[in-house]
């Protein structure tokens, strides 16, 4: 059975996979990672460059269980809602969550700077426009989005790391790559070993980061994903799944 995947990105842009031969509970939710940087007298320091997460508004309660949190206080804050939890892992931190109709923007912040001042701070920098099809934010004229990963786990194969191809452009090898339908694949080696080695796969539009593991079926605790397969969570296992991708892009 062939899938169609989809999620709308910070930038209002739209990254799609199109996948032959996987069933709908082996692709979860797409998440994702966004860095900005101030537009103008930036110097890449940590307190210049920001980032936040993102998720869909469903993995409230697993973020929660994560920091194992403790509701703080909650307010309205630019068209949604911010919860602010204190935290016990880390314990020296505060989680706090921008809660839009189905998706949410979070992060952690440590002292002195996770009052809800800063908390405010720190979502006004962007204004924020939730669809269903994922979170669409603006930085006006302050900042410059510097980069937008997007993660999606495949059960038996680990998680798609994607970004634009405009942002990521520098990490293409320059010598050819292995043919697959939707691009070039590159295996890259690991340190550790070549059970954790990586692959890359480039197309015209988007670099995807393949980082294999054995992830469960979508809504199952079980530590294993795709059982029956022996080589599950391997670089052969993402390999092969790579075959089976027909199109990524990522555009207007």
């Amino acid at each position: 059975m062939g899938q169609n995947s989809n999620v709308r990105t910070i930038d209002n842009q739209v990254i799609s996979l199109d996948i032959e031969d996987v069933e709908p509970d082996e692709l979860h939710a797409w998440t994702g990672h966004i860095r900005y940087t101030p537009r103008y007298g930036g110097r890449e320091t940590t307190s210049d460059v920001w980032a936040l997460e993102l998720a869909p508004k469903s993995a409230l309660a697993v973020g929660v269980t994560s920091v194992r949190g403790r509701e703080r206080e909650r307010f309205a804050l630019g068209g949604g809602e911010v919860v602010i939890y204190d935290c016990e892992d880390p314990s020296d931190a505060r989680w706090a969550t921008w809660l839009g109709p189905w998706n949410m923007a979070h992060g952690l912040f440590y002292a002195p700077t996770w009052e809800s001042r800063d908390v405010v701070a720190m979502f006004d920098r962007l204004q924020w426009t939730d669809t269903p099809e994922g979170l669409i934010a603006t930085p006006g004229r302050r900042f410059n989005l510097q980069q937008a990963v997007y993660l999606l786990t495949v059960a038996g194969v680990g998680t798609l790391q994607v970004e634009s191809r405009r942002l990521a452009g520098e990490q293409v090898p320059r010598f050819r790559g292995f043919s697959a339908p939707a691009g070039e694949v590159w295996r890259v080696p690991s340190t550790d070993g070549p059970e954790r080695e990586t692959l890359l796969m480039v197309t015209d539009s988007a670099v995807i980061t393949v980082n294999p593991w054995d992830a469960p079926r979508k809504g199952l605790e079980a530590p294993k994903g795709v059982a029956a397969r022996s080589d599950a969570g391997t670089p052969e296992a993402a390999a092969q799944f790579l075959t089976k991708v027909k199109r990524v892009s990522w555009g207007a």
